[in-house]
């Protein structure tokens, strides 16, 4: 065997291993009982009920006010200015619920407080920015929410539910700590043995840790364990691993340096000693050490044992007053520490206020007292389930204070799963991944349409060749064959890549490990979100491509001018999947905001409000200048996005028909326009729009050959994309909640999905982390962008059909029509021009 080849086949075993545990890892954080991740996603169902959109909870106030003034024009009557008295975001008051007085004076609500969109900076609050949602209402909702309970069960749901592979994935971030600290010498090659013996008796030190071993315990662990408890509260701050000789490990979970050996006690309690005479690091294991820190007088005893041990006249004195700490484990290790992480759960759980609670109070005339003590769901501290699945401050790269109060879901849970990753890549030996091309399928997450496929079904289907039409390399590409198993008939080159011979041509082609199955790629993007073509050898040894089976209801009519194909890519993507929709929209925002982060946007100071502009909306003022996108901690702002997002047929209407709602929409346009001018342009994956008649956009002139291949279309709006191919469907059909096949609408003759493929335009801003629905993966264009159709064809499944147009951006032709993106008519450049009152704006998009 070539070293190519078996670089090779060691990087697909080696990913066999990993990918399961990613999956796991996945499962587990989906699952984790986070309160604030719940309280986001029941505060973003409040709004749903109430506004029939699915809003970002983050953009949605609570205020109270001391005075208010009525008003004809706001959803609850009344409109404030000032400061509020107190503020609320939506997410907050899930958990805190409202102040003790409303739960008797619920009919005061609505009164003395409403749901707005602007912060407690604001220099108005009526129906210029308001969220039309009663106080009173959402009151109810709480009630019947009963969050605190809703939590505890959650908790106790997952535990049940997930116990085993939290084990699981707690022994990984051992492994992962223990290589990390193999690599920094900090422990030998026979304490690393020690550790894989100790997560499982058939785990060596040179073994892949696949999940079938890590599921397995060792009754007789080479090491004993011992626990420090130095107060009550205490969480595990220190454990120690003993093997035979005296040689001692020190395991601090919460520590970046989490394990450390030493040949004595002595020799650890010296350490141990110099750290806790440093007033920073005794300050720091004492905030971990401790679940609740609030606690003042728990914290203070605590302090007050370990100054003890560090002030002790010896190291000999300090390591016997450490012993009095001492609390040895009988049982299993990770049974002890899965123990401890639920108790701690359950006491935190404990705190929430719940209905219960809140009657009795009521019913007591304690309601004050009480919500002053037990007030909401106090942050108890850094959870330790998290440290113990390798997700600890350090490493999530947040500080304590705003991980604790986090709001920005989204980056939390990216955050939370890049830390847990990063243990389970070091269990592997694997410090970083990102330098080795052939182990890129363990850092993707497989997308819905790879996953779950029943490819045995497929067949040699000679038609699909149109698939990988243009894929194909006319470079000369050498390298080894691979003779045998999956690397059979596949050519393997230095860089990593892979290749394989189909009809005479060279094509690449990645290894799905969740279909186990080759499949051809892009030569430039081997993890494009493309349809699935998958490949085969056959019985005399030459690839042949696979196509799905054929549907029994047959195709739909023919359409003159284009083909009609089965498409088991539309197939995944027509249909309702809320979660899968969620997970790539979550892919797509952490996309968008590694561009963000890498360009330089304004920053709001942490604790500063935003300033306003003449029209009272946040900005940040740079040289006395308004900067409308600007970051704030992880999370990204821009009030001109958030309108246009919430209002966007309001704005829209100027362009497409020059009706004007308020008066001053040509100032904001010109506004946006030039915000999204300093935003960076993303051309790196396919972006998708879906029309239909209902909507003012249609497949019908597509249809009847009215718009051909070749055609030069221009879009004369604010016109969004979205790269959530689950997103654009909904827009291609006509909603209908009886549809069959789990489908969002009924798709009829002038449904059209519009595809811009990555690489083929220019002009589109990411704006997800601006926006009120970051679900729909957004990117926006001015107008003026010239699109010409490069591709018709009739996409068709059981219960769907539409047009795809396929586009690539090009420049503004010299001569020969151009058609309206949105209508598909001849496009008027005079006529359009004329319904802007703002001459200057519409030579801005259309230039004379």
């Amino acid at each position: 065997m070539s070293k190519i080849e078996e670089q090779t086949r060691h990087s697909l075993e080696l990913a066999d291993a990993v990918i399961p545990l990613i999956r796991l890892v996945d499962e587990v954080l989906h699952a984790y009982p986070d309160p604030y991740l719940l309280a986001s996603r029941h505060a973003e169902q409040i709004v749903f009920k109430h506004t029939g959109k699915r809003v970002d909870p983050r953009f949605v106030w609570w205020h109270q006010f001391n005075t208010e003034s009525s008003s004809s024009r706001s959803f609850t009557g009344w409109q404030h200015r000032g400061p509020p008295q107190k503020s609320l975001v939506l997410t907050e008051l899930v958990v805190e619920r409202f102040d003790d007085y409303f739960q008797d004076a619920v009919d005061e609500l609505d009164l003395r407080g409403g749901f707005y969109w602007q912060g407690p900076h604001a220099a108005f609050y009526d129906e210029r920015n308001e969220v039309r949602m009663l106080g009173s209402a959402v009151q109810q909702d709480l009630w019947a929410l009963d969050f605190a309970s809703l939590y505890r069960g959650e908790v106790e749901r997952f535990w049940a539910a997930h116990e085993k592979s939290f084990r699981v994935l707690a022994k990984v971030n051992l492994l992962g700590e223990g290589r990390l600290a193999l690599t920094c010498q900090r422990i030998s090659q026979s304490d690393w043995r020690h550790l894989c013996a100790m997560v499982s008796e058939t785990l060596s030190g040179v073994e892949l840790p696949t999940l079938q071993k890590l599921r397995q315990d060792n009754d007789e662990p080479p090491l004993t364990v011992v626990r420090y408890v130095f107060g009550e509260g205490d969480r595990g701050c220190l454990f120690t691993f003993h093997a035979q000789g005296g040689r001692v490990l020190a395991y601090l979970p919460w520590h970046a340096e989490a394990l450390r050996a030493f040949d004595s006690e002595l020799e650890m309690v010296r350490w141990l000693v110099t750290r806790w005479q440093t007033p920073q690091a005794l300050d720091s294991f004492i905030a971990q050490g401790h679940g609740n820190r609030h606690d003042a007088a728990r914290q203070q005893l605590i302090k007050v044992h370990l100054k003890g041990i560090a002030d002790s006249r010896s190291d000999e004195a300090a390591l016997i007053a450490l012993k009095l700490f001492e609390r040895p484990l009988n049982g299993n290790f990770f049974t002890c520490i899965i123990e401890q992480a639920l108790d701690e759960m359950r006491r935190n759980a404990q705190l929430m206020r719940d209905n219960t609670s809140l009657r009795k109070a009521m019913l007591s005339g304690y309601l004050s007292a009480f919500i002053g003590v037990f007030g909401g769901f106090v942050p108890l501290g850094w959870p330790i389930s998290l440290m113990l699945l390798g997700a600890g401050v350090a490493k999530v790269a947040l500080d304590i204070d705003e991980a604790l109060n986090a709001t920005d879901a989204q980056s939390r849970m990216s955050a939370l799963r890049s830390a847990v990753l990063d243990s389970v890549f070091a269990s592997f030996n694997l410090l970083d991944v990102t330098t080795q091309p052939s182990l890129g399928s363990v850092l993707r997450q497989a997308p819905p349409h790879e996953v779950g496929v029943e490819l045995e079904v497929w067949q040699a289907d000679s038609s699909a060749t149109r698939l990988v039409e243009g894929e194909e390399t006319n470079a000369l590409v050498s390298g080894e064959l691979g003779a045998s198993g999956r690397l059979r008939g596949v050519r393997m080159t230095d860089d990593g890549k892979c290749w394989i011979t189909l009809n005479g041509l060279t094509y690449r082609v990645r290894y799905s490990h969740e279909l186990a199955v080759w499949l051809v790629v892009p030569v430039n993007n081997p993890y494009a979100f493309v349809p699935l073509r998958p490949v085969r050898l056959n019985a005399a040894g030459e690839w042949e491509l696979l196509g799905p089976p054929r549907l029994l209801g047959g195709s739909p009519p023919a359409v003159e001018g284009m083909p009609s194909v089965p498409s088991p890519f539309w197939d995944t993507y027509t249909a309702i999947d809320d979660a899968s929709s969620t997970r790539l929209a979550e892919q797509s925002l952490q996309r968008q905001k590694a561009l963000l982060e890498k360009w330089p946007v304004a920053e709001l100071p942490n604790g500063r409000a935003p300033d306003l502009d003449e029209r009272g909306l946040d900005c940040v003022k740079v040289d006395g200048l308004p900067r409308y996108s600007y970051r704030y901690g992880h999370e990204y702002f821009n009030s001109l996005v958030e309108w246009y997002t919430s209002n966007e047929s309001t704005v829209n209407d100027v362009m497409r028909t020059g009706r004007y709602q308020y008066g001053d929409e040509d100032s904001y346009i010109n506004d946006l326009a030039d915000s999204l001018g300093r935003l960076p342009k993303s051309n790196e994956v396919t972006l998708y729009r879906g029309g239909h008649r209902s909507r003012g956009t249609g497949g019908e002139f597509y249809r009847n050959g009215h718009l051909r291949v070749g055609d030069v279309l221009v879009n004369t709006d604010l016109t969004s994309f979205t790269e959530n191919p689950y997103k654009v469907t909904e827009f291609a059909c006509l909603p209908f909640a009886g549809a069959p096949g789990s489908l969002p609408g009924l798709f009829d003759d002038s449904s059209v999905v519009f595809e811009l493929v990555a690489g083929r335009y220019r002009g589109a801003t990411p704006i997800s982390a601006f926006s009120i629905f970051w679900q729909e993966g957004e990117s926006l264009m001015l107008p003026g962008n010239y699109l010409r159709i490069e591709g018709l064809e009739q996409v068709y499944g059981e219960h769907y059909r539409f047009i795809k147009v396929t586009l690539a951006q090009t420049g503004k032709p010299v001569s020969g029509p151009v058609y309206d993106l949105r209508t598909g008519l001849l496009f008027d450049v005079a006529a359009y021009r004329a319904q802007f009152r703002t001459p200057a704006l519409a030579q801005r998009f259309f230039p004379a």
